[in-house]
């Protein structure tokens, strides 16, 4: 019979616990191709030490890959500007979490810069977060009114540019 020889699973063994490794190792590669790899090394260190050797050979690869890029994506950071273009970089390739991190960080150390405000408020803004996004902006433009202008005109608030507080912000009501 031709069809004895078609899967009826996805694990290469067929059993229920080959289920369990497999989507482990398809958990771990999502957040891979995510360049989430720091979320990604500890289930391909699971999967690496399973009993699936062709799931943990491809494991131990990505495993190397994953220490490969995080040794290169760890800067050594000491000031506020440090963090603040570590952030600008995150943010800039869609790497959104580990931007919050490092502009959180650089807003800790200058919480009196308001171009760490400005950028947090472009972060939120990016991700469609109004509340935080109108916050962060209104702490930039209290340590920094020029910044009113140029958020006028900055693309990368256009997440937020229907919200009417934001808009307020902008184009205040003349005193």
């Amino acid at each position: 019979m031709a069809s004895a020889n078609v899967k009826t699973t996805k694990s290469t063994s067929g059993n229920p616990e080959s289920e369990v490794w497999l989507e482990q190792y398809e958990a771990a590669m999502k957040l891979f191709t995510q360049q989430k790899f720091e979320r990604a090394r500890p289930l391909l260190e699971k999967v690496a030490g399973g009993p699936e050797a062709r799931l943990a050979d491809r494991a131990r690869l990505h495993l190397q890959i994953c220490a490969q890029r995080l040794d290169e994506a760890a800067p050594v950071l000491h000031s506020a500007t440090d963090y603040y273009n570590a952030g600008v970089v995150e943010m800039n390739q869609s790497r959104y979490d580990a931007a919050l991190e490092y502009l959180q960080k650089a807003a800790k150390l200058a919480p009196k810069d308001g171009y760490v405000a400005y950028a947090l408020a472009v972060l939120h803004a990016q991700l469609h977060q109004a509340e935080a996004a109108v916050q962060a902006m209104e702490q930039a433009i209290r340590l920094e009114p020029r910044t009113r202008w140029l958020a006028r005109t900055d693309r990368d608030l256009q997440g937020i540019s229907d919200d009417p507080r934001f808009t307020e912000l902008l184009y205040p009501e003349p005193e």
